[in-house]
């Protein structure tokens, strides 16, 4: 807690703020700020200026990359909630408690990760509490190894299950839009429907929504259509780290060199997972599936374009089939033990 005055306290169950706390995307946050006042509100007859002066100000805001965000803002029975949090942000309790300023965010985005504060005050008194919010999942897309459009729907929820993760829902899939995901290729979802997220519409990805942004919507459709699928992965027990050598790997160097280390090869998922968690290679580097892909936080123009986001080394140039067997890239392995070697990051 910080400097908390006499007039003004807030009570938090947010605990440290330097305690990091988890939600899920699509999920949805609830951050309890409890606040007792020495001077109690005035009375609802009470008019003037004054009297608006005397009751609490309340302010949610959460601050991302060094750029603080203003929330919603109370004081009395007015709540004002910024644009940009329209429809997801409330307080939960105050309409009937105006003690209790406990946030609600509904719809979590990847973008909603980053430091929340509660801010109050009376008078010239302030007192504020802070909570560090981890938003973990991550919505992927996924194709077969030999070609686009190849998984029926039983298939695609295989496929996602083979490589540690499961098939994304509708909601998985909108929230990972409004994060500022896109991918221009159908597939499956949970609920037999097949969508996919564009943020910029152009020739051969306007879908059902021509000229305008959003998750296009093919429908429920026949299970033994064929489709790409958009899996989800949240949690990885374990740590997935990179490997090299002069002369890289063929796909079984790498699983050998994997299992040297008390590892195996990681598998998409795990890698997706690690790049959430903030993994950043720019060297490509084999896959359990036997695909070829590397992690990237920080973009730059040499490791594959200027968007964040999981790379895919394809063998052909319509970005089908994964590369060959014997050619020669780095290793992605997962391992368990929380233990680093010196050589697994780069």
């Amino acid at each position: 807690f910080k400097g908390v005055p006499a007039p003004v306290l807030i009570s938090s169950c947010t605990a440290s703020p330097l305690q990091q706390k988890h939600a899920v995307l699509g999920g949805s946050l609830t951050l309890p700020c409890l606040v007792s006042l020495a001077h109690p509100p005035p009375s609802p007859s009470t008019n003037g200026r004054h009297a608006v002066l005397s009751l609490p100000r309340v302010k949610w805001s959460v601050l991302t990359q060094d750029r603080e965000t203003e929330i919603l803002v109370a004081r009395g029975d007015r709540v004002r909630v910024s644009e940009a949090y329209k429809d997801r942000a409330s307080l939960l309790n105050y309409a009937y408690s105006p003690a209790d300023l406990t946030l609600r965010l509904e719809n979590l985005r990847q973008n909603d990760t980053g430091f929340y504060r509660c801010e109050v005050q009376q008078g010239l008194e302030d007192a504020d509490d802070v909570a560090q919010i981890k938003v973990k999942g991550v919505v992927f897309h996924y194709r077969d190894a030999s070609s686009r459009y190849a998984f029926t729907f039983e298939l695609a929820r295989e496929a996602c299950e083979d490589i540690g993760a499961e098939i994304a829902t509708p909601e998985q899939l909108l929230a990972a839009y409004h994060s500022g995901y896109e991918q221009c290729d159908a597939g499956w979802l949970s609920d037999h429907s097949v969508r996919y997220p564009i943020q910029m519409p152009r020739e051969g990805c306007f879908g059902d929504m021509d000229g305008l942004p959003g998750v296009r919507n093919y429908g429920l459709l026949e299970p033994d259509e064929l489709y790409d699928v958009y899996c989800y992965v949240e949690n990885i027990e374990g740590e997935v780290f990179h490997g090299s050598a002069p002369q890289r790997f063929t796909f079984w160097e790498a699983k050998a060199y994997c299992l040297s280390h008390g590892a195996e090869l990681a598998t998409t998922a795990q890698l997706y997972a690690a790049w959430n968690d903030g993994l950043n290679h720019c060297s490509p580097g084999w896959l359990a599936d036997g695909s070829v892909r590397y992690p990237i936080v920080t973009p730059r123009e040499r490791c594959g374009g200027g968007e964040p986001g999981v790379r895919t080394v394809y063998r052909y140039s319509n970005q089908t089939g994964f590369p060959e067997a014997h050619t020669r890239h780095d290793v992605y392995c997962f391992r368990t033990s929380p233990t680093f070697n010196s050589f697994s990051r780069g």
